[in-house]
């Protein structure tokens, strides 16, 4: 990814507020390349529907999403001037301080080598399961280390967050549903009180509905 599409994408992320999900910006979803129920094409087809402005397909372990949408050329929609922006995503299992966390890579470059170990949808294993290497890789890679849904882990997300913060993550995920209701909508309490913490290290916020069904405004 060139620095110009860097520079975008963190600014973007810095315009994020716990309104910006799911109508706006959806930084966490699923497809059939790994767990969801949708499609690529018909979350492509759903997210212009939707009128959503950026998002990114982040399948365990996979870019097959990516790889396959970046070759549409679908002339229903050519005429349009606002199609949603879509970002190079993935979800990588590694441990953090010892627990198995999720982090999502945002804005890579999906061809680069350094990402091998992590693109065959298999988890990784030895060195490459640190959660220092993933980052590392997704940095190689010129993209965004984020670090996900922080308060579904065993740890309590400060600790976490704090450990992300020294092993250089860009992000957190911020504004995200833990209690999965229907109509997406960030946990207030827990959020608010991540969102200090995540303000505390000097790191960005990032949300996402984490769609694994039919529809990318719930989860």
């Amino acid at each position: 990814m060139s620095d110009i599409d860097s520079t975008e994408l963190i600014n973007i992320i810095k315009s994020i507020t716990k309104n910006s999900c799911p109508n706006s910006i959806n930084f966490h979803m699923h497809s059939t390349f790994s767990d969801g129920s949708l499609t690529a094409k018909q979350i492509y087809y759903q997210a212009i529907e939707l009128n959503i402005d950026h998002y990114a397909i982040t399948d365990h372990h996979s870019v097959n999403a990516y790889i396959e949408l970046s070759k549409i050329s679908d002339s229903i929609y050519k005429q349009r001037s606002n199609l949603p922006k879509l970002w190079t995503g993935i979800e990588i299992t590694c441990l953090l301080k010892g627990c198995l966390v999720h982090v999502l890579g945002l804005g890579f470059d999906h061809n680069s080598k350094y990402l091998l170990p992590y693109v065959d949808h298999k988890a990784a294993i030895g060195n490459e399961l640190l959660a220092s290497t993933v980052v590392d890789s997704i940095h190689k890679a010129n993209g965004i280390a984020v670090l996900a849904h922080p308060a579904r882990y065993k740890l309590p997300f400060d600790l976490l967050i704090n450990e992300a913060s020294k092993l250089g993550f860009d992000a957190v995920e911020t504004w995200y549903n833990y209690e999965r209701a229907h109509n997406w909508i960030p946990s207030e309490f827990v959020c608010d009180k991540i969102f200090d913490c995540v303000n505390s290290y000097s790191l960005l916020s990032t949300c996402g509905t984490d769609s694994h069904g039919l529809s990318l405004l719930r989860r």
